[in-house]
């Protein structure tokens, strides 16, 4: 589970505005991430459990910020849902954005208090790896028994990164992190779900063993076999799209409308396939995919 968005501690105060909107960013991510994580539960591993929600903890911020925090993004006493990813265990058990977690295989969690946030997450955490879980949610005041049979995914964190700029999607083996104007940019859900797989794929394929953190459009990166590595990724990247539901027939124009406006950052050092060859390759394994789920087959890389 993630607790994914965060603010800097030392922050004076709260704009609501730019708050609810970085709320909404990150639940875009965070549930468009978890979707290609269950996606790609047969291709990587190891799995975790996915509940398919978003959590927030006003206790994970400064106390002088705490009622801001609550009353901008509407959190309550206790852990707070506030994103359902469609189609997700939680959705299917009938967990509502604003319900409050207050209890979890019996077990009510810590009241507020200094290092909450951290010890409720934990419990949280525990209890959706033992598989199904019994929760207490409270709705409006009134207590609401939810049972939540948490699904698998690759273990993987996707998070909006403090880096600005195009070029700034990287990973690191264990999360994906990408940049407001990386989202800003996605013009669907769907070229956004391209740029986390690939990203995602490099987790996966264990890209990062040994070698910088690895970086979309990059800059950033030195070494033999990088490009193929890219290459490797790009082809990934489909198939995670496929499996989760997405359209791969936006990866092409996607490539050809992001490639001039990163200017030299894709050939700065050699290392990233220009952005013509990756549009011509999503192309020809485009038409792979397709020709597999005509013969009703589940792609595969």
């Amino acid at each position: 589970m993630v607790f994914a968005l965060m603010l800097a501690a030392a922050a004076p105060s709260v704009d609501p505005a730019s708050l609810k909107a970085l709320a909404a960013a990150d639940a875009r991510l965070v549930a468009i991430g978890r979707r290609l994580a269950r996606g790609g539960a047969g291709l990587c591993a190891g799995t975790v459990s996915n509940p398919g929600w978003t959590i927030e903890d006003a206790e994970q911020y400064a106390p002088a910020l705490r009622d801001e925090v609550r009353a901008a993004l509407g959190l309550g006493r206790n852990p707070t849902i506030v994103a359902v990813e469609p189609g997700s265990a939680a959705a299917r058990a009938g967990v509502q954005v604003g319900d409050e977690l207050v209890s979890v295989d019996g077990r009510s969690l810590p009241a507020a208090s200094g290092g909450a946030a951290r010890v409720r997450q934990a419990a949280i955490e525990m209890a959706l790896a033992r598989g199904a879980t019994q929760l207490t949610l409270q709705r409006n005041g009134r207590p609401v028994p939810v049972q939540l049979a948490p699904e698998p995914g690759c273990a993987s964190e996707f998070l909006i990164g403090r880096d600005h700029g195009l070029r700034a999607a990287s990973s690191d083996g264990l999360r994906v992190t990408v940049s407001a104007e990386i989202i800003d940019f996605a013009a669907s859900d769907d070229e956004l779900a391209l740029i986390l797989a690939h990203e995602f794929a490099h987790n996966i394929l264990g890209h990062n063993k040994g070698y910088p953190p690895q970086r979309i459009a990059g800059a950033d990166r030195s070494g033999k076999g990088t490009r193929n590595r890219e290459r490797e990724a790009d082809r990934w990247a489909l198939y995670l799209m496929a499996r989760a539901g997405y359209d791969v027939s936006v990866a092409p124009g996607f490539w050809r409308r992001w490639g001039p406006k990163t200017g030299f950052g894709i050939l700065s050092d050699g290392s990233h396939p220009d952005w013509r060859d990756r549009a011509a390759q999503a192309e020809a394994e485009i038409a792979r995919i397709r020709a597999e789920q005509a013969a009703g087959r589940l792609a595969v890389p």
